[in-house]
């Protein structure tokens, strides 16, 4: 697995490793750039990797972390998802209204993890194992099958709708408020997640960079590698990478 840093701004690849070990991305930028190099750097966008951020603190230690806030909406939708299974292979019985409840279950599994605000209420289409209705009649009644999954989708809801209007103040009391009985032990850990990256999550609402681009990189270079049946050489799999960008090496990169 390679490791890659651009520049945020515009999309420039500034460097490729061969590893992601903490130390040889550390030997990497100490031994290219100088301190006060280092000081200049104002912002880094990274996943919620903590060993990156412990890393990027000791190498910067002027830059403001962002947290790319696909990845907020990534982990509590996959933690909020464990219980939708959960609950659905409850139905999983002889009874045919359960079977019901489960195949509803398992069709529609995406309808609930979209923002509540962008499904209609008015907009009538034909829904298998519903019939004629709107996505948000579906999602009411998916919800009505347990008051746990009912529970905890208000209030994954109620983050997902913070983390949309940038509200840190909404947010925070949403995180510090004592979590109710039923929300899932899953949940709860996305949860101490969050609020252990919340200043990183406060510089996402401030600043305008995310990991898109990064993220469509990796994409292309996997491509690179999986079409040429990886490669052997790292020098060579490297300057594949910077010909298929169109890039000339900076003279700081190895």
């Amino acid at each position: 697995m390679t490791f890659e840093h651009i520049h945020a701004k515009t999309g420039t690849i500034l460097g490729i490793l061969s590893s992601r070990l903490s130390r040889d991305i550390k030997d990497h930028f100490l031994s290219r750039y100088s301190y006060a190099q280092r000081c200049a750097v104002e912002t880094i966008t990274i996943d919620m990797n903590a060993g990156y951020e412990k890393l990027i603190k000791e190498l910067f230690p002027k830059a403001k972390i962002i947290i790319d806030r696909f990845h907020l909406v990534q982990l509590i939708n996959l933690y909020r998802n464990k219980l939708r299974i959960s609950v659905m292979n409850d139905f999983r019985t002889s009874n045919g209204a359960d079977q019901k409840k489960y195949r509803r279950l398992k069709k529609y599994w995406k309808l609930p993890l979209k923002n509540a605000l962008d499904l209609s209420f008015t907009s009538y289409k034909n829904f298998p194992l519903f019939g004629q209705t709107t996505d948000a009649t579906v999602v009411e009644t998916l919800m009505s099958y347990s008051e746990r999954l009912k529970m905890n989708y208000n209030l994954y809801q109620s983050i997902l709708i913070a983390l949309k209007d940038k509200n840190l103040e909404q947010l925070t009391e949403i995180l510090e408020k004592p979590l109710a009985e039923g929300v899932s032990k899953d949940f709860k850990r996305s949860i101490k997640t969050l609020k252990y990256h919340l200043s990183s999550i406060k510089n996402s609402f401030l600043f305008p960079y995310n990991n898109g681009r990064i993220e469509g990189i990796n994409n292309k270079i996997k491509v690179l590698n999986r079409v040429a049946y990886g490669y052997r050489n790292f020098e060579n799999y490297r300057n594949r990478i910077y010909l298929h960008f169109h890039l000339k090496r900076a003279s700081h990169t190895s």
